[in-house]
């Protein structure tokens, strides 16, 4: 694992790659999954049935005793991954342990260290995760509509996810590892930004293409549609969520009015006479 340096141009900073976390091994797995009781600790319910039902069927496959399944195996970091996002939701960053992750995992604390060997690799991969988890999302919305159609359901998507508690949560893991974690120039925070401009960009300059459009900075364009959502979203903030309806009604007019710059705007439509 290494540090976020290598952000600006990739996306994340180096994190555990959505691919990696369906590579374990099940050689690997069964360390930590034989009965769940390293998670429970003695004297527990959870720890007394493990002992008596060890070996039989249960209702959670992956803590039965012996290897688990190939399957099993794959699904096992991400289904970590998920279990330590919900307890950060339920008890934040200060009270984040390893132990409560296996217990709300139903795995022991063991396996989840042949997969991510500190916290820091555990909220690299958490973070990948869940931001490509809500890019794949917001990028599928408006598929094959015109382009103003398109844009303006996804910045109304893009506003009610940021205005969501997970939304919220997302900030709070990005600022968190930006402080823990944030040893070089490009911390996390930016290199999600580089990454939005970036899609963002690719997609106007193919519009571009489509309608004719001699767009010469395709970049700043994107900024000034990504930063006009994030600035409209932040300044709402100290308010009560919108609702649906108000945020598609400000989504369409920005979006209007986005397209509507964007065609009469020199400095982004014509190609200085210096290029």
């Amino acid at each position: 694992m290494t540090s976020p340096t290598e952000a600006k141009s990739s996306g994340l900073p180096r994190s555990i790659d959505i691919t990696d976390l369906h590579l374990a091994e099940a050689s690997s797995a069964d360390k930590g999954l034989n009965c769940a009781t390293s998670a429970s600790g003695p004297g527990t319910a959870e720890s007394d049935s493990g002992h008596q039902d060890c070996g039989q069927n249960r209702a959670t496959t992956i803590s039965r005793r012996g290897r688990p399944s190939l399957e099993e195996a794959q699904r096992l970091p991400q289904r970590i991954l998920e279990a330590g996002w919900d307890v950060l939701r339920e008890h934040g960053f200060d009270a984040f342990t390893f132990d409560r992750v296996a217990r709300h995992a139903h795995i022991g604390k063991a396996t989840i260290y042949t997969r991510f060997g500190s916290k820091r690799e555990f909220f690299d991969a958490l973070l990948a995760l869940k931001t490509t988890e809500r890019s794949l999302k917001i990028l599928a919305i408006g598929a094959g509509l015109p382009a103003v159609e398109a844009f303006c359901l996804r910045a109304a998507a893009v506003m009610e996810v940021l205005q969501s508690t997970d939304g919220l949560m997302m900030e709070r893991l990005v600022d968190w590892c930006d402080q823990e974690f944030g040893d070089s120039q490009y911390g996390y925070r930016h290199a999600m930004y580089a990454e939005a401009i970036e899609s963002v960009s690719a997609e106007l300059s193919n519009i571009a293409k489509e309608q004719d459009l001699a767009l010469a900075q395709p970049d700043l364009a994107a900024r000034f549609w990504i930063e006009g959502i994030l600035g409209h979203v932040r300044m709402a903030g100290a308010a009560p969520p919108p609702e649906r309806e108000e945020n598609e009604r400000w989504a369409r007019a920005y979006s209007e009015f986005f397209f509507a710059g964007l065609r009469s705007s020199d400095s982004l439509t014509c190609v200085s006479p210096e290029s």
